[in-house]
């Protein structure tokens, strides 16, 4: 059986991020002096200077991650990493798009044109957390609590931990992640599709 050892999710349609039950919103101020997700990242003191070049779902899966960190054990060589979104890379690629479809100013950006790959973000939490287990990213049409849970238990079978998030974006562009650090001693609540389908409404 897989427990939820704790969780943590960044909603930018109502500028709140928090872990477990603890949900904190940010003000329209250090909204407005900065986008959200940098918002997120000031309040909480985080120092990982890169976070400036990610896209916005890699610093959704970062700032998510960053959060839960306190929780990590310290050996993370059997550590796995699963996440999903609905998006793939679509906002990415839209911004690549601009730099090379005008022939007159045509500048491709490598930057932008890295994180035209939506599993970029596991290697970018990966790489910050030395986690070295397998990672995998998955991209459906919308949000599956049976799917996450099966995807999820497949992989806890051959490691210990496992880091497993979804993010979505809206019509709006506005982006939402939830975030689950996963073991198989006890945790918070029992991981299966009542209480995932349960958080992620919440968050």
């Amino acid at each position: 059986m897989a427990f939820i050892k704790s969780y943590s999710f960044v909603n930018y349609s109502d500028s709140s991020y928090g872990i477990n039950e603890e949900k904190q919103f940010l003000s329209d101020n250090e909204t407005l002096e900065n986008n959200f997700f940098t918002a997120v990242y000031r309040k909480q003191n985080f120092n990982y200077p890169k976070f400036f070049k990610m896209d916005s779902a890699s610093k959704a899966g970062f700032l998510c991650a960053e959060l839960l960190e306190k929780d990590f054990p310290d050996e993370r060589e059997n550590f796995g990493v699963i996440m999903m979104n609905n998006f793939s890379s679509s906002e990415t690629d839209k911004n690549f798009e601009k730099t090379i479809c005008d022939i007159e100013n045509y500048y491709p950006s490598p930057s932008i044109f890295v994180y035209t790959l939506p599993n970029i973000v596991t290697g970018e939490v990966c790489i910050r957390h030395g986690f070295r287990g397998e990672s995998s990213f998955y991209v459906f049409e919308k949000f599956s609590p049976e799917e996450f849970v099966n995807l999820v238990n497949d992989s806890l079978e051959f490691q210990d931990y496992v880091l497993a998030g979804w993010s979505e974006m809206n019509k709006n562009e506005d982006l939402k992640a939830v975030m689950f650090f996963l073991g198989k001693d006890s945790g918070l609540e029992n991981f299966n599709e009542e209480t995932v389908e349960k958080i992620y409404k919440q968050c």
